[in-house]
């Protein structure tokens, strides 16, 4: 009994000191306390009783239903101390394996306080929780097996042969892919600028025109003239003289020539005349009748037609002692190409011809029909009276042309040009497909604009002009490749309204080259100054390659443009046309900043505060009156 009541009291001691332990956990809210241990028997417990005194044996407890953390010990001493109570999750019919579960692995004991003052208990098997690969031991027991070493070998093998093959696609991609072809740099005769000289002063002006940069000069060939280059020594003496005076300086000669006509002295047209060759009627424009066959005028006046001899009549737009040509027939043509042979043989590099809507004329030969003639004074004795629907703008000129621009680049070993002088005004008659026939057309109506007296609508009738000529140009292919490259030309006396000064500011910046007189390139002292800011301008990527945009400013007192290309300075240069000063809006221009740096002005420009590298916004750019100037700034 002694035993038995001592084994109770050791058991009330422990479950005293289990409760204070589970109050003291409440206590600890900021960890979990864990234990682990596992199940005692019955004999074992008994043993640790008499062994050890009341205050220090401890054994395991187990909680309640209610999960308050608290354990009841049974007072029967034929109980079993809760040895037959489930600890873990399970079943009721599997008590012998769970109690052999409980003596192989250690059970982890979790005491989690609650919000009410409660502990909730959480026991899991902690063998259950890791998990343990295999040793180094038991790993290399494959180490040398078959199956393992193919295996190894097999994946080597495909690691680096996808890592080679896609080195091998990574070349070709670099290999295959498009490359971006550089900028094609501009020819001389794009470059510009283009100055018109005569025969009588232009030796004394070498040196001034290289200074001023000029590219190249053209010279006017007497229209009656072109055809006798070959056979008249004279001619061609001054034309190697022009040619030689202007190579030391690197100026390239262009020569304006009127292939349309030849005079009634050249020996093909003395050959047709006498018919001892039928063939050479077809270089004109020969008709057997016994009146004048159409209603056709000459350019000066009266009937185009000429009688040669008895019912013989020939075409003679341009003059009573002129045959026209018939450029479309393989006779002609052939003139005319051996002439730009022979011209490019003396160093010619460069050739505009005349009157080219006039090169191909109507076989059928019907009457002219009256026009739209604007001109109230204008009657029907005068030129301008028809329409000139069969002797001008006749399909195939374009094929012409096209022709005879590859001649001369084969002539002249890629270095020369072929283009015209006069504005073509019907681009789609001179192309081939969407090609057009000229290496440097002239279009577009901005000179004349400028002429006329400024009003109020000036600087829109610029902008519109401007616009217009780029968006019908650029939809066409040049000969040699890329977008046409425009003529621009003006004289001195397209200077009445805008000073020289302010038009080379404006003019220089546009996408083309300057077709100018040696006077409207040097009017003063500062022109030279001026000219060579111009061509550094027109040097850069921006100018050569870059962008253009035509706009007016916010109130339509001015006109101006932008030059830019991605990753360089971009370029803007306005124009003010009025006569007073403005302050002008160009702030909604695409591209352009909020800030532009003034880097040229006119000579008209005076403006307080503003000089070179001058800060203006774009916003309210001062504009003195009739005057030009040119900014600098960084592109959106």
């Amino acid at each position: 009994m002694m035993d038995e009541t001592n084994r109770n009291s050791a058991k009330l001691d422990i479950e005293a000191a289990r409760l204070q332990s589970a109050a003291a956990d409440k206590d600890k809210q900021d960890h979990d306390t864990k234990e682990s241990y596992k199940k005692l028997s019955e004999a074992e417990l008994e043993q640790r009783v008499v062994s050890e005194p009341a205050s220090t044996a401890q054994v395991p407890v187990t909680a309640n239903s209610d999960g308050n953390g608290s354990a009841m010990v049974r007072e029967n001493g034929n109980c079993k101390d809760g040895e037959d109570e489930r600890m873990l999750n399970g079943g009721g019919g599997g008590g012998d394996a769970e109690k052999e579960k409980l003596t192989q692995k250690e059970v982890e004991v979790k005491f989690v306080p609650e919000k009410n003052g409660d502990a909730r208990i959480d026991m899991e098997v902690e063998s259950e929780q890791t998990f343990s690969g295999m040793t180094k031991e038991e790993l290399m027991k494959f180490a040398n097996d078959p199956f393992w070493v193919r295996l190894r070998w097999f994946l080597f093998v495909v690691f680096w042969a996808l890592w080679v093959a896609m080195l091998l696609g990574a070349v070709y991609i670099i290999m295959d892919a498009p490359k971006c072809a550089a900028p094609v740099p501009l020819t001389w005769y794009q470059e510009g600028p283009l100055v018109t000289v005569d025969e009588r002063n232009y030796k004394d002006h070498v040196d001034t025109l290289a200074k001023f940069g000029a590219k190249g000069v053209i010279y006017e060939l007497p229209a009656d003239e072109t055809y006798l280059v070959s056979t008249d020594p004279a001619i061609e003496d001054k034309i190697k003289e022009l040619v030689g005076t202007f190579k030391s300086k690197d100026i390239k000669v262009i020569l304006d020539l009127t292939a349309n006509f030849v005079t009634k002295d050249d020996q093909l047209f003395k050959d047709a005349l006498e018919g001892s060759d039928p063939t050479t009627r077809s270089a004109f424009v020969w008709k057997q009748t016994g009146t004048a066959p159409t209603n056709w005028l000459a350019l000066e006046g009266g009937s185009a037609w000429q009688e040669v001899a008895s019912q013989q009549f020939v075409l003679s737009q341009f003059g009573p002692n002129r045959v026209d040509l018939q450029l479309s027939a393989p006779l002609a043509k052939d003139k005319l190409k051996a002439t730009l042979h022979h011209l490019a043989g003396l160093g010619v590099r460069g050739f505009r011809l005349t009157n080219a809507k006039h090169f191909i004329i109507d076989h059928e030969g019907k009457d002219d029909v009256i026009a739209e003639v604007k001109d109230k004074g204008v009657d029907l004795t005068q030129y301008g009276f028809w329409t000139h629907s069969h002797t001008t703008y006749q399909e195939g000129l374009g094929a012409l042309l096209q022709e005879l621009v590859l001649d001369v680049q084969n002539a002249t070993n890629g270095e020369g040009f072929l283009s015209v002088s006069d504005d073509i005004v019907r681009p789609e008659v001179f192309t081939v497909g969407n090609t057009l026939g000229m290496d440097l057309p002239r279009y577009g109506d901005l000179e004349s604009v400028l002429r006329r007296p400024i009003d109020a609508e000036s600087a829109k009738k610029i902008r519109d002009d401007v616009a217009k000529t780029y968006q019908e140009i650029k939809t066409y292919n040049a000969p040699t490749g890329g977008q046409p490259w425009i003529q621009w030309p003006y004289q001195k006396d397209s200077l009445e309204q805008v000073a020289a000064s302010e038009y080379n500011t404006f003019m220089f910046l546009l996408p083309g080259v300057p077709v100018v007189s040696l006077d409207v390139l040097n009017y003063g002292n500062s022109s030279l100054s001026v000219i060579e800011h111009l061509e550094k301008f027109r040097a850069t990527p921006s100018y050569q390659h870059g962008t253009f945009g035509i706009a007016t400013d916010a109130n339509g007192t001015s006109v101006g443009y932008t030059r830019q290309k991605s990753g360089n300075p971009g370029y803007f240069v306005a124009l003010n046309l009025a006569d007073q000063a403005v302050q002008a809006d160009f702030s909604e221009v695409e591209g352009i900043a909020e800030e532009l740096t003034v880097v040229l002005t006119s000579e008209n420009y005076q403006v307080a505060d503003i000089a070179l590298k001058s800060k203006v916004p774009s916003k309210a750019v001062p504009l003195s009156a009739r005057s030009a100037l040119v900014t600098t700034y960084v592109p959106k």
